[in-house]
């Protein structure tokens, strides 16, 4: 009995360490709607890796494909190419005779296409190679090698041809990388005569590039480096007709265009701005237009066909040899059933990774959506949020699904939750359109009535008097902050003449420049949160409250501050009374149309957005002239001397900025040396 329950134990012990092995080693992540990166369920998890062929061990291979089923890997330390089933078995391996660095892989119908680096020693050594792989009889023919493609162009600057990796499309149009190639990638047609460079990325100038122009020219004595884009590291070809492109170099705040799809014409279909990395070695488009990237460190990003990252997986390896983690990346590869295969240079193995069930149903609702088949993908994009609630692309599918059936009301909701403003647009045109067909009538009817009502109102008050002997309104016309609160609208209609009762009689008390300053921070924040979702500017969840009323206040304050100094040194007649009444009394055309904007916003479009930006213009187009006359008559100026001041006012509000923010970094570093202090007192004591 008692070796029966040690057994039975014994068996529960052995399985846990099962059960751990099988788990994955990295976490998988999605954007959500602000692109930030969040934990979500497993896509991939770890399945298999091959480590040797044909009783050999790879050697730092650089590059794999997959065509046909088969698996193409160039074993750049063994001098060799490398056959190999799905499974990893050992079919053919050849190259080993003539090839000197293979770097890249290309295949296409069992031609398959080898760029080699060629000897370090030797510049002129680099050339492509073609074979065919004849699968019946196992056996590889060597059809065509190239060294630098003819051109006089290339041979006039002494090109120095150095392939590093290859793609073909239909027409057996090479593109070739090259080492140095800052030109873009090559293109070489099959008779290697050189056609042209293409897909060249573009060199990113500084404001103070910008400045340099302006002063020096085109004078390259004047330029202490000459600015080059940066040279395209990979390039990849498949069905879809668009050459993929990946580039090594710095981005900002993880967004960049690091991965390009271009067309014929070389124009890049991705976002310029798209959730990515500087870091990434080799690419590979999957079998619904997804392309999987994966960078050196082996983290794996998959993006649609738009470019929206769906999952990002993979990992570093810790020092323990595990499956889906790496150590220094070097190609990828998917296969027709959607496993991953990525080659690790430095560990010399291939890694294997499975899609999950979570994965499955993205991949199908995404053919079916790629299809144009919105009804059909719902099903899968329901099941698909009940693995992940906050999936984009997920609840823009389903919206797209609604807007088919006219469900427009339910498709805005959708749009919105994916964050998708030209697609929420979309759909509220076609609610308010269904709305006005229904009650155009009314809506008319009932602007005639109030009309009539209101016109039968004025004239029945003209007759008898009613509204002007109440009590309520005389007691309105004996408050004085209320009275001077509506002079505020005095700035609109007769703006000189208000620029000299704030001048000559400082109308204005404390308490009524408080409420403006009140009613323009409400104004501003009803502007943030109660915008139409088309045009609102920044989510909800992410406003900054203070942040936000400092945008206003700050500006208004050092504004006065700056042109009340400005006009001391000016001889102004204005007083700082004067200055403060007349700049709020300025802003008066943000209180008449703001709200007019904000509803308008609600029940427009994005295509009718000229419209509703136009408002703007002429809101702070009208601020501005005011600003000007409010310069002029309250320091009583010519027009050239309100010229001159308001650009000093500019001057000083800047030099303010300036010194507030060093006033700022200073206290900041006092407060830190106090309390490093202090810790250490604490440690110490």
């Amino acid at each position: 009995m008692k070796k029966l329950i040690t057994t039975i134990l014994l068996l529960i012990v052995l399985s846990f360490p099962l059960a751990i092995n099988a788990s994955s080693p990295f976490i998988t992540q999605s954007p959500d709607r602000y692109n930030r990166l969040t934990q979500t369920q497993d896509a991939y998890e770890p399945f298999n890796d091959i480590r040797t062929y044909d009783g050999a061990f790879f050697n730092a291979p650089q590059d794999i494909f997959i065509d046909q089923d088969y698996i193409y890997v160039a074993d750049t330390g063994n001098k060799t190419i490398v056959i190999m089933d799905l499974e990893g078995n050992y079919i053919y391996s050849f190259g080993k005779e003539e090839l000197i660095k293979p770097m890249g892989i290309y295949v296409a119908d069992k031609t398959i296409y080898v760029a080699d680096y060629g000897s370090d020693s030797d510049l002129n050594s680099g050339r492509i190679w073609i074979y065919q792989y004849d699968s019946a009889a196992v056996s590889v023919t060597l059809l065509k090698s190239y060294q630098r493609p003819n051109s006089l162009a290339l041979e006039k600057t002494n090109y120095t041809y150095r392939p590093l990796k290859i793609a073909v499309d239909k027409n057996k149009t090479m593109y070739v990388i090259s080492q140095g190639s800052y030109n873009g990638v090559m293109m070489i047609n099959e008779n290697n005569r050189f056609l042209n460079f293409f897909a060249a990325n573009s060199v990113k100038a500084t404001l103070l590039d910008y400045v340099l122009k302006i002063f020096y020219g085109q004078q390259e004595e004047t330029n202490l480096k000459k600015k080059i884009p940066p040279e395209p590291s990979n390039v990849f070809f498949k069905d879809s007709g668009y050459l993929y492109t990946l580039t090594q170099t710095s981005i900002v705040d993880g967004f960049g265009d690091t991965v390009k799809k271009v067309n014929n014409g070389g124009i890049n279909f991705f976002p310029t701005k798209m959730i990515t990395t500087g870091e990434f070695s080799d690419l590979y488009l999957g079998n619904i237009e997804n392309l999987y990237v994966v960078t050196k460190s082996g983290f794996i990003y998959e993006y649609d066909r738009e470019g929206n990252l769906l999952f990002v997986f993979g990992g570093s390896s810790d020092g323990i040899d595990r499956v889906g983690l790496f150590k220094n990346t070097s190609g990828i590869a998917v296969s027709t059933d959607n496993k991953i295969y990525v080659l690790d240079d430095a560990n010399n193995n291939i890694h294997i990774i499975k899609p999950t069930a979570y994965a499955n149903v993205v991949h199908q609702a995404l053919e079916l959506y790629n299809q144009g088949k919105y009804i059909e993908s719902e099903v899968y994009w329901e099941e698909v949020l009940t693995y992940n609630s906050m999936f984009d692309l997920a609840h823009e599918g389903i919206g797209r699904s609604y807007l088919m059936q006219a469900r427009y009301q339910e498709a805005m909701e959708k749009f919105q939750i994916a964050n998708n403003k030209e697609m929420y647009s979309q759909a509220m045109w076609e609610v308010r359109n269904e709305f006005l067909q229904k009650y155009s009538g009314f809506l008319i009817l009932a602007i005639v009535l109030v009309y009539l009502i209101g016109f039968a109102l004025s004239k029945f008050n003209q007759r008898f008097k009613i509204i002007s002997n109440s009590n309520t309104i005389f007691k309105a016309k004996n408050n004085q902050t209320l009275q001077e609160t509506k002079f505020m609208f005095n700035y609109i209609k007769k703006p000189l003449d208000s620029f000299y009762e704030g001048k000559a009689k400082e109308k204005l008390n404390l308490m009524s420049l408080v409420i403006y300053l009140f009613g323009l921070l409400v104004l501003y924040i009803m502007h943030l949160t109660l915008s139409g979702f088309a045009f609102l500017k920044t989510p909800l969840e992410q406003l900054n409250l203070v942040e936000e009323l400092a945008k206003v206040i700050v500006p208004v304050v050092i504004f006065i501050f700056a042109n009340y100094l400005t006009s001391s040194l000016m001889e102004g007649e204005g007083t700082f009374k004067s200055i403060t009444i007349n700049t709020f009394g300025s802003l008066a055309p943000i209180y008449l149309l703001l709200p007019i904007l904000i509803a308008l916003s609600n029940v427009m479009t994005l295509n009718e957005g000229f419209l509703y930006h136009l408002g703007f213009v002429v809101m702070f187009g009208w601020v501005f002239f005011l600003i000007f006359f409010m310069i002029k008559d309250t320091h009583n100026y010519s027009v050239k001397e309100t010229i001159y001041n308001l650009l000093l006012t500019i001057f000083v509000m800047i030099v303010i900025i300036i010194a507030l923010v060093m006033a700022y970094m200073m206290v900041m570093q006092v407060f830190e040396f106090v309390i490093d202090i202090v810790k250490e007192v604490m440690i110490s004591g």
